[in-house]
């Protein structure tokens, strides 16, 4: 009954949406959402601005807003200096506070209708009926626990289903207060962390608990809002931050949202969604609508330019939402409260996105499916289809979803289902092949030591290897099994040339190229083949390998090294032999791995870069011949030497800009005046 009574309110809203796509053209700020690739892009209207609510007589300053379950909206006012009670028309039901109340800044009302009010001058939070008789008060908590010193300004209130009070106070470091019905001050909750710094780790790896206590702290910013969902999972913003702005608390007071799912730091108010989303009011007047995930939905809303219109606020200072999913934003400086309601294209995500939280995935396909047809470019939407095309065993359409918006668990799980299917279909194919093959191949074997007929190939074979280039290259091999022989034909007997390095080098960077590309999805990192530079990579390949030349060429020619350029220059491509090799076939093999045997593909490039670093330190050794330890100092040196180049070459380019700059000026001030 219930799916039946949502399709047709989706019906019901795509007849409306032409009705709605017109009122959305005089909406007065643009809507944005993010895109597959992360991005912050723009899209259809999300919700619309329809009105004010209530009369301009009732409301002066108001400070907060609060919507209960029979949607009657309450407002914390400063200026009237009480709490007014409003129906979901706007009609005033009921005025609680006055003559108690000096400031309220904070208004939560729980299942009992009881209302509690943060009243920051009176530096208390009392406890109304729901007739507004004063049934309580909570005063500064007198627990030596709370702390003689610690500051008690109550600026916002929340209650759980048990009855505790969650109190932010301005300058409440510890955290959130937390306090029991009946007053008795229950702890601290949720306080803020720091962001972690790399002098922070270091101080952490070498100092004990006790040490840590007896040092300077950095003391982490207080909470500034809070609201709590049905679950009974606490939501704070912290302003004046970047770290944590938004926070999803766990029971343990543990934030189980991405520390860094925002960067906004003037972030005003935060206020739950009735599917489980949640808004963010910023000070500049943008409102930000997340999923119960924390992922970002919606940016609307902006700050008034002056003219006046609706959608646009000069001092935003509460959000909250009804029944019906509209939003409410009280405007302190106009004394307020204006009303936006959510359009067609809106409630088609929301319509998703409740059924997605619900882990119906195919049930909310088709939402997903309207929603990309309204904006293709929406990220969220083509993830929720991945989930929906996978509980289908529709692998293929969901490899493709989960890969369009950089999923790489959902893509995994879809490539083993592909993968898995694939080797039941044909694994005793392949192995009938190479089983084949080995046949063959041990046939050949005998037939050649009894009639040897491969002694014409190799003959062949033979001939082309002895080419003098041809040599030079093949000669990488011996590097794999003899370093030390290998380094000595170089040095001594001048197997290889410059021209071949030269060619190596090219080979190297095609290969770099080849593992930029064609790198598995999952092993990627997130990058796009849109984002591949020639000309950046090359410069990220060979200047660290023309820095190593030239330093370890001035170091060693200092420390008496025998090396000369050219030996280097030769001696550190072959000592990449390793790569060279394993480069390709490692990332062939991230084409048919899953998170699940990541540990191989890391493994084998560990392997293959130790190799490598075990070749160079023997080719410094025996190029320069040099003993151990003074192969160990001409390293360092060599490195401490590519430092000090790159910062002569930024300080020069520094001087260089300047210089250019006052040229410039100059120039344009001659002109001026000619």
């Amino acid at each position: 009954m219930k799916h039946i009574f949502i399709g047709l309110l989706t019906v019901w809203l795509i007849l409306l949406s032409p009705l709605q796509s017109f009122a959305a053209l005089s909406v007065p700020y643009n809507t944005e959402t993010v895109s597959t690739e992360g991005d912050i892009i723009e899209t259809q209207t999300a919700y619309i601005p329809v009105g004010l609510f209530g009369s301009t007589n009732d409301i002066v300053s108001p400070e907060d807003v609060y919507i209960d379950q029979n949607n009657d909206v309450y407002v914390a006012d400063s200026g009237t200096k009480k709490i007014t009670k409003f129906d979901e028309n706007g009609r005033k039901l009921l005025e609680v506070g006055e003559g108690i109340l000096q400031m309220p800044t904070g208004v939560f009302v729980d299942e009992e209708q009881q209302i509690y009010v943060a009243d920051y001058t009176n530096e208390k939070v009392y406890r109304f009926s729901e007739d507004g008789e004063m049934l309580q008060e909570y005063g500064r908590p007198d627990s030596p626990l709370f702390g003689t010193r610690t500051p008690y300004k109550p600026q916002k209130i929340t209650v759980d289903k048990r009855g505790n009070l969650y109190i932010i106070g301005e300058g409440s470091t510890n955290g959130i207060i937390q306090v029991g019905q009946d007053g008795t001050f229950l702890g601290f909750f949720g306080v803020n962390r720091t962001r972690p710094s790399l002098m922070s780790v270091i101080q952490d790896a070498l100092t004990t608990d006790q040490q840590r206590s007896s040092m300077f702290l950095k003391v982490p910013p207080a909470p500034t809002n809070i609201a709590i969902d049905e679950k009974g999972l606490v939501y704070t913003i912290t302003a004046g931050t970047s770290f944590e702005v938004i926070r999803k608390l766990n029971i343990a007071g543990g934030n189980i949202l991405s520390p860094y799912i925002s960067e906004i730091t003037n972030l005003q108010d935060i206020a739950m969604g009735p599917l489980g989303n949640f808004f963010v009011l910023a000070k500049d007047g943008r409102i930000y609508e997340y999923d119960s995930f924390g992922n970002l939905l919606f940016i609307f809303g902006g700050k008034d330019d002056g003219t006046n219109r609706l959608g646009l606020f000069m001092d935003p200072s509460g959000v909250a939402t009804d029944n019906l999913g509209r939003v409410f934003v009280t405007d302190r400086e106009r004394g307020t409260v204006q009303v936006l309601e959510p359009t067609a294209f809106a409630e088609m995500l929301h319509g998703g996105i409740s059924l997605y939280a619900q882990g119906l995935y195919i049930e909310s396909e088709q939402y997903w499916s309207e929603v990309l047809r309204m904006n293709s470019s929406i990220g969220l939407a083509h993830n929720a289809m991945g989930e929906a095309y996978y509980k289908q065993q529709e692998y293929e359409d969901a490899l493709e979803s989960f890969e369009l918006v950089g999923n790489v668990e959902g893509y995994s799980d879809s490539f083993w289902e592909i993968r898995n299917q694939w080797m039941n279909e044909n694994l005793s194919t392949v192995f009938a092949i190479l089983l084949g093959l080995f046949a063959v191949r041990a046939t050949l074997l005998f037939a050649d030591k009894k009639k040897g007929i491969l002694a014409p190939a190799r003959k062949r074979w033979q001939a082309f290897k002895s080419k003098k280039l041809l040599s030079e290259l093949l000669f990488l091999g011996k590097f794999l099994r003899h370093p030390i022989d290998s380094f000595y034909y170089i040095k001594r007997q001048r197997k290889v040339s410059v021209l071949s390095a030269t060619i190596l080098y090219v080979i190297l960077y095609a290969e770099f190229l080849f593992m930029k590309y064609f790198t598995g999805f999952i092993f990627r990192g997130g990058i796009t083949l849109e984002q591949i530079n020639f000309g950046m990579e090359f410069i990220l390949l060979f200047l660290p390998i023309i820095l190593f030349i030239v330093s370890n060429y001035l170091v060693s020619t200092i420390n008496d090294g025998e090396g000369r350029f050219s030996d280097i220059y030769i001696g550190t491509i072959y000592s990449l032999a390793p790569i060279i090799v394993l480069l390709v076939p490692i990332t062939l093999m991230s084409n048919v791995l899953t998170l699940n045997e990541y540990f191989l593909y890391v493994f084998f490039m560990q392997v293959m870069m130790g190799w490598s670093l075990i070749i160079l330190f023997i080719m410094i050794k025996e190029i320069h011949a040099f003993e151990f330890w003074g192969t160990v100092r001409n390293i360092f040196t060599t490195i401490f030497c590519m430092l000090i180049i790159v910062l002569v070459c930024f300080i020069i380019y520094v001087l260089m800009d300047q210089v250019i700059d006052f040229v410039t000026a100059i120039i344009q001030e001659v002109i001026l005046r000619v």
